[in-house]
């Protein structure tokens, strides 16, 4: 007899055959017999031992992992994805499907897998990996992967006399959970050809909207507002196109209007001496209303003794002037929002020093943690462009920088508010501790499980923790701060809305409440919506 594939998880004798012991190896099966276990027949019981643990070797040998990869709207099979594993620690190269769509890893240790399918113009469902177990004792493990074709989005701009817009930009965005509020975000930008025409693909189905803007004409005194699908100047007036997976959406036209130039003008000063300043550059960024899509605009340099500036042809929009200086070694700057829908004079525009905050951080709790290896990121309390810098921390946990909101240690970002007044130095103790505690459990396979922590709670942005549901549905949520918590579970859900409490406050279900203690591990399991 030969010793065949499989795991022995036991024997169990099945009878006598001429006075012989007949056993069945559960998980141990013979050359070509894929469903029986197998049933040996030996002489000497003692025997047993041995053949129990040859099966165990063969079934702990490497497996393969194959599978197929189509068109999930037509079942068609797709060549030339490329198929990434994500699971193991030594690197792998990809591989790519055939003209079958079949592809295959081989020699991969028993347990849980992860793919990726990567081929341009093609999404899995909210851009998901796909997990896969080699199970003890199969001879293979197989998949099929659906991966669903992008749409478009095309159509025309033409100006008010009907006349296409030749080089024009098309914007496409999306609404988007930045920090917990929903803002526009940059999907992608195209340009119309000659004959004002443009087309958006590859997309994945969502909500867009499109805007489209002209170029301007020099000493053309006409001026062609960026404008939204289908003739909004501003973005909560615009039209959202949904498109499916597959869609093409046609006749997406944009007919821009004239419209007449503000004027911004005022005086550069600084905020040390009160004295104007001159010979520096001032930066006009435009941006649209609740949207983090930043469009560089006009610069200006101000030569002016007295640090009068004019800025003319500004269309209607909101906008962030920036201007910086070094006053006998000092940087100065200035950041400030205005809102242009008229025309504005006497803005005072005051370059100051940044605060510098300075501070260390102490470590409490059992085990070693490399202060070095902590960076010190800077994150304005604002929705503005730019400003801040970074540092790293010395080994006894000192830093010092010019205004400090964040600390990321590996995958885990620990917050702190801090604000000072220009030119001002402000001193901080933080403290990090390891005593962190654990939720973990069981929801549906690849639900996204959010930990949300409670209105009141300290340094609350820096608490939010989300993490994915195995293929058998557990997940483990570490470094948890002690305090209190809502546990949410999503199958389909936009990334951060669960920092939204607007948004968490319409759910139906509104999730498992959770306590955790310092080096506590609360098992929770909660219900996917």
């Amino acid at each position: 007899m030969r010793l065949l594939r499989g795991v022995a998880h036991g024997g169990r004798e099945e009878g006598r055959d001429d006075a012989r012991d007949v056993w069945r190896i559960d998980g141990c099966r013979r050359d070509g017999e894929r469903d029986e276990p197998a049933k040996v027949v030996i002489d000497d019981p003692a025997l047993l031992d041995g053949l129990g643990l040859a099966c165990l070797a063969w079934g702990q040998l490497p497996r393969p992992i194959e599978g197929t990869v189509v068109n999930a709207l037509t079942g068609e099979p797709l060549r030339r994805v490329s198929i990434q594993l994500l699971s193991v620690a030594r690197p792998t190269e990809p591989v790519v499907t055939d003209s079958l769509g079949r592809f295959r890893f081989g020699e991969l240790p028993v347990g849980r897998h992860r793919l990726r399918a990567i081929r341009p113009g093609f999404f899995t469902p909210n851009n998901a990996d796909v997990d896969i177990e080699i199970k003890a004792g199969d001879e293979a493990a197989s998949v099929q992967i659906k991966l669903y074709p992008g749409g478009s989005i095309s159509g025309t701009v033409t100006d008010e006399a009907g006349d296409p817009i030749v080089n024009g930009q098309i914007t496409l965005l999306r609404r988007a959970y930045v920090g917990g509020r929903k803002q526009l975000v940059l999907v992608s930008t195209s340009t119309t050809d000659d004959r004002g025409q443009y087309r958006l693909y590859g997309l994945p189905p969502q909500a867009y909207l499109i805007r489209a803007a002209a170029q301007r004409v020099p000493g053309d005194p006409q001026l062609y507002p960026p404008t939204f699908f289908p003739a909004a100047t501003e973005p909560g007036k615009a039209t959202a196109l949904t498109l499916a997976a597959g869609q093409e959406q046609r006749g997406i036209n944009i007919s821009l209007r004239p419209s007449a130039g503000y004027r911004l003008s005022g005086r550069v000063m600084n905020g040390q001496t009160n004295s104007p300043l001159t010979n520096i550059s001032l930066t006009l960024t435009s941006r649209g209303v609740g949207s983090t899509v930043f469009e560089t605009g006009p610069q200006v340099q101000v030569r002016d003794p007295g640090g009068r500036f004019t800025i003319n042809g500004l269309v209607p929009g909101q906008y962030e002037v920036t201007g910086s200086y070094t006053n006998n070694g000092q940087p100065l700057q200035a950041r400030m929002l205005v809102d242009i829908n008229r025309d504005l004079d006497d803005l005072v525009v005051t370059l100051q020093p940044g605060v510098t905050v300075r501070g260390r951080v102490r470590v409490e709790g059992e085990g070693a943690l490399d202060l070095t290896t902590l960076g010190i990121a800077i994150e304005s309390g604002e929705d503005m462009v730019g400003g801040g810098g970074s540092s790293r921390m010395g080994a006894d946990g000192a830093f010092s920088i010019g205004y400090l909101k964040s600390l990321l240690s590996g995958e885990r970002e620990a917050s702190l508010d801090l604000s000072g007044s220009a030119g001002q130095s402000v001193e901080t103790v933080w403290v990090i501790s390891l005593q962190g505690g654990k939720v973990e459990g069981r929801t549906t396979p690849g639900a996204v499980v959010a930990l949300v922590p409670t209105v009141d709670a300290a340094n609350r942005r820096s608490r939010y923790r989300a993490v994915e549901a195995d293929a058998e549905g557990r997940f483990v949520v570490p470094g948890v701060a002690p305090g209190s918590y809502t546990l949410h579970a999503f199958m389909k859900v936009e990334a951060g809305s669960w920092m939204d409490d607007e948004y968490l406050g319409s759910l139906p279900n509104r999730g498992v409440s959770v306590k955790v203690d310092e080096r506590e591990t609360k098992t929770v399991d909660v219900k996917a919506q």
